[in-house]
């Protein structure tokens, strides 16, 4: 079992069957006393043969209401209800019924005056506020400016407030040239203002508004005495304005070194890109690079269109929302320019 001498430990099934045979085994009701101990044959004990009485267990569901009691004091959503059933639908008569409207005839006119104060008043004013959405224009006036700004500049000699250009002045020293007066970085203006010519053939109909849109908005960025407003059907050589005094025409000359700002379609109409060497546009061109007048041509078209035989002196540019003033400062400079 345990060691002589040694902590009394726990019998185990080993070792009772170890003990067990040793015993000996002299008649039946030893033998079922054994397999009893084994977990053989076990049986109830008779309590009533015995006379002892059976200890109280205690019930603890005793203390809980009943099942049905504790089910009702839960709380259960309500359960979907099937829809009442329509009623039958009632048969229709097979005669056609008259109708029992009667006619009450032609209504008087009113009286605009009878009508009440506020009503009238209300009409009023939705007749003063009723106008049309306003127009969306090629050039939107949140960038307006900066893209004439950034297609009419021109740079100009540095004055004398302006900063040194330190590179020219390196420049002077290291060739061991004393310049005769400092070296100034030059600045952007928009002091020669510019001459609009406005292309009012038919097939710019549809942009007629865009040209007085255009017209009013390089008037507000150049002022209206820096710019000098010319209209043109098909040809631009021939382009001419009224005068101040209303009296006589002026015609359209170049003027030495001012910049040119065209709006055209060149005729397009939709059709593949156009072959203008029969035309006035060359030599509308050519008398422009002679007295050095920047020339800035605006079309509307997309660059598919546009035409290809106009040389490198003028800058053509799309005539679209989308263009941008950063667009046109990356393009200046590069000859035949392009922006989008």
């Amino acid at each position: 079992m345990s060691p002589a001498g040694g902590r009394r430990g726990e019998i185990h099934l080993g070792e009772l069957i170890s003990a067990l045979a040793g015993l000996d085994c002299d008649d039946a009701a030893q033998a079922a006393t054994i397999a009893a101990c084994l977990g053989f044959g076990l049986r109830a004990p008779d309590l009533a043969a015995t006379g002892a009485a059976t200890p109280a267990i205690y019930d603890h569901n005793r203390a809980l209401p009943p099942p049905a009691a504790r089910r009702s004091a839960i709380p259960h959503p309500p359960g979907l209800a099937l829809p009442a059933s329509s009623p039958a639908v009632e048969a229709l008569p097979a005669q056609i019924v008259p109708s029992q409207l009667a006619s009450v005839g032609v209504l008087p006119s009113t009286d605009s005056s009878a009508a009440p104060a506020w009503l009238v008043a209300g009409y009023q004013r939705l007749a003063s506020e009723r106008s049309s959405p306003p127009r969306q224009t090629l050039f939107p006036e949140r960038a307006a400016r900066g893209v004439l700004t950034a297609a009419l500049a021109r740079w100009r000699p540095g004055d004398a407030g302006a900063d040194l250009d330190l590179d020219a002045l390196v420049r002077c020293i290291v060739r061991r040239r004393l310049p005769q007066c400092l070296p100034r970085l030059p600045s952007m203006t928009l002091d020669n203002g510019c001459q609009l010519l406005l292309d009012y053939s038919e097939s710019m109909v549809p942009w007629w508004e865009d040209l007085r849109e255009l017209a009013r908005q390089v008037s507000g960025v150049l002022g209206a005495e820096r710019t000098s407003i010319f209209d043109f059907a098909a040809s631009p050589a021939g382009a001419r304005r009224w005068r101040a005094d209303r009296e006589a025409i002026e015609t359209w000359q170049p003027e030495p070194g001012r910049p040119i700002l065209v709006a055209t379609d060149f005729g397009i109409r939709g059709e593949p890109p156009c072959d203008l060497r029969g035309s006035g546009w060359p030599a509308f061109v050519d008398r422009c690079a002679a007295r050095d007048c920047p020339l800035l041509i605006l079309i509307p078209w997309s660059r598919f269109f546009w035409p290809k035989n106009l040389g490198l002196h003028p800058q053509l540019v799309h005539w679209h929302p989308a263009t941008s003033a950063a667009l046109l400062r990356r393009q200046r400079g590069l000859g035949h320019r392009t922006a989008r």
